[in-house]
């Protein structure tokens, strides 16, 4: 990931996509658990000029201000554990920085790993969960792309003596029912159309090399524990509630594994923090879709999550119905976020237009949002992608982006 300071976390938490970056520390966030009552609620992200109105469930951190209209009802959780709810008081500024007292750095994964950029032919059965990905469970449900005309689909799966488990579908997911999967060891799964077509030929546009390092590994008991005492803690409850399900997925999505147990793994110290728990977060967030609770945050996190494991199309549908689902001045921060993390993805697939079409779109929303810095920074990336592909228009944007050429 690309920090450049706390307060743009949010900014550029999409700005990994395909730059092999370590590890970062960054302080907890606090999450409005809810909101009741007739007003506004209006936040002031630290160094920035503007208030602005937000609905419940979005992040706050340590140096924003809160301001509730009088008879609103704000609660927040705070951390370390996130268990008791605080009220916030209404009609007067509030630093979040006073309302929880114990805040705490986090280590939050590395970034993308650049070999794992797929999911755009849709005529390929592409794999999309679980992928690249740590997981929770020993029988994980396999989900792959529906290719048009395909009747059957082969799904194998296999560790690095052999294959562990084969089987016919005519659906586009299923729950492994193989020999048992041991924690810690590599599988792969390859998926097959009865016409011919195979999840090994996924690729990134223009791509020299097809995607790869695309196995999950199944946490060993000790590690395992230690994430279940943690989401205990977030939500006691089942994640039926929005705020716990998105702080639960959150976690999951920065999750990695202590450096001391990666040997255990067979992972390296180069490779170690691009694995999460992105499959187990995928999952929570899929449920709430299911059971009704359509939101803007649902759907710009989704396709977070999809982008960090190298998904294009299901992170670029996410994106898209997050934007379609604005409704008004309280959306304007994840309209920003999903317009930014559109042109960070069409940047990493070599289509500058549309790259540009969207930065710019997330540079106003910089402006009004009183973020001059960012809108700045973006207006610079925008002015190099253009006098870039008119003096070569044969440019390779995604390398550039790589090189950090367009900074």
């Amino acid at each position: 990931m690309i920090y450049i300071r706390k307060t743009v976390k949010l900014v550029l938490i999409l700005a990994f996509a395909i730059i092999t970056l370590p590890l970062s520390t960054v302080a907890q966030t606090v999450r409005i658990h809810s909101i009741s009552g007739q007003g506004k609620v209006r936040v002031q992200r630290e160094k920035r000029t503007e208030w602005i109105p937000v609905r419940q469930y979005i992040d706050l951190y340590q140096g924003d201000q809160i301001l509730p209209d009088r008879g609103v009802r704000v609660y927040v959780k705070c951390p370390p554990d996130y268990r008791n709810l605080v009220l916030v008081k209404a009609g007067v500024p509030s630093g979040l920085g006073s309302i929880c007292i114990s805040w705490a750095n986090q280590d939050t994964r590395g970034s993308q790993a650049e070999e794992t950029i797929g999911g755009i032919d849709p005529s390929i059965p592409y794999l999309i969960t679980p992928r690249h990905s740590l997981l929770l469970t020993a029988t994980p449900l396999i989900r792959w792309n529906k290719v048009s005309g395909a009747k059957e689909y082969t799904v194998e799966v296999t560790d690095p003596t052999g294959l562990m488990w084969r089987t016919k579908t005519r659906e586009t997911q299923l729950v492994y029912a193989g020999k048992p999967l041991k924690p810690g060891v590599s599988y792969s799964i390859v998926v097959q159309t009865d016409t011919g077509k195979s999840s090994e030929d996924d690729a990134a546009p223009n791509a020299q090399k097809k995607a790869a390092n695309l196995g999950f590994r199944i946490l060993r008991k000790s590690e395992a524990a230690l994430v279940q005492v943690k989401v205990a803690k977030i939500s006691p409850t089942p994640l039926d509630n929005e705020a716990s399900a998105l702080t639960v997925a959150d976690f999951y999505s920065n999750y990695v594994l202590p450096q001391s147990v990666i040997q255990a793994y067979n992972l390296s110290a180069n490779t170690f923090e691009t694995y999460s728990l992105t499959s187990d977060a995928i999952a929570i967030l899929e449920s709430l879709l299911q059971q009704g609770k359509q939101s803007l945050l649902i759907y710009r996190t989704l396709g977070d999550l999809y982008w960090q494991t190298g998904l294009i199309r299901p992170a670029e549908a996410n994106y898209l119905k997050a934007i379609s689902l604005v409704q008004g001045l309280e959306d304007l921060e994840d309209w920003t976020l999903a317009q930014y993390s559109l042109g960070q993805l069409y940047a990493a697939i070599d289509n500058p237009k549309q790259a540009v079409e969207y930065y710019s779109q997330a540079r106003l929303g910089y402006i009004f949002l009183g973020d001059s810095t960012l809108a700045e920074v973006l207006q610079r990336r925008i002015d190099r992608f253009k006098k870039t592909a008119v003096n070569d228009p044969s440019c390779d944007f995604r390398q550039n982006l790589v090189l950090g050429n367009f900074w």
